[in-house]
């Protein structure tokens, strides 16, 4: 039987500040802008670092137009295979930290990676061709029968161009896939029930 006193409300009683009350949207924007910055300043370095792999094609001037050897063509095909390699691998590296460190909104999080891949695979193709040097192919039009031009990064069709994107959805789809077949944390802690703990007839 209640004697009708109440304990007065000590210090630990009070309640805790309610961190859930900020607006979802404004941690959804937040988090889908840190994103899309940060995707943005990687492919500005993917492009600076594909420069400086690439090996510069060089080639002579004939006719009007720019002719290089088999070791150009080769020199040539490997911006784009540098291109692809360096996007595959920042994108599947960016799209894998950003599933597992920002888990606020999932749905947000694709978008955020979907436009902020886009982005960087924008900026880095960018970056590339601002560091190497000028279409030979144009320059070959008024340059002199015998002029020695270097190529330039180039990357055609969309095919390659799509390779952060598709390396940063990987990345997102194999922490996704992970963690919805994964037992969560509470359950896997909590004990087992024993026989012996069936409640008696």
């Amino acid at each position: 039987m209640s004697d009708g006193l109440t304990a007065a409300p000590t210090h630990q009683d009070a309640p805790a500040p309610d961190r859930a009350r900020r607006p979802v949207w404004l941690v959804a924007a937040l988090q889908a802008l840190v994103i899309v910055v940060v995707f943005a300043a990687v492919g500005l370095a993917a492009g600076w670092l594909w420069h400086h792999l690439w090996d510069v094609p060089k080639g002579v001037v004939s006719g009007g137009q720019w002719y290089t050897n088999e070791a150009g063509l080769r020199d040539d095909f490997s911006g784009v295979g540098w291109y692809v390699a360096i996007s595959l691998v920042c994108g599947l590296v960016l799209g894998t930290l950003a599933a597992l460190l920002l888990r606020r909104s999932e749905l947000v999080t694709m978008a955020a990676v979907l436009v902020g891949s886009a982005l960087a695979a924008y900026l880095m193709l960018r970056m590339g061709q601002h560091l190497s040097p000028p279409d030979p192919h144009v320059l070959a039009r008024s340059a002199e029968d015998g002029t020695e031009l270097k190529g330039a990064l180039r990357v055609r069709g969309w095919p390659p161009r799509g390779a952060f994107t598709f390396g940063a959805l990987v990345g997102v789809a194999l922490v996704y896939g992970i963690s919805v077949t994964r037992t969560p944390s509470e359950l896997r802690s909590e004990p087992a029930p024993r026989p012996d703990d069936a409640p008696q007839g």
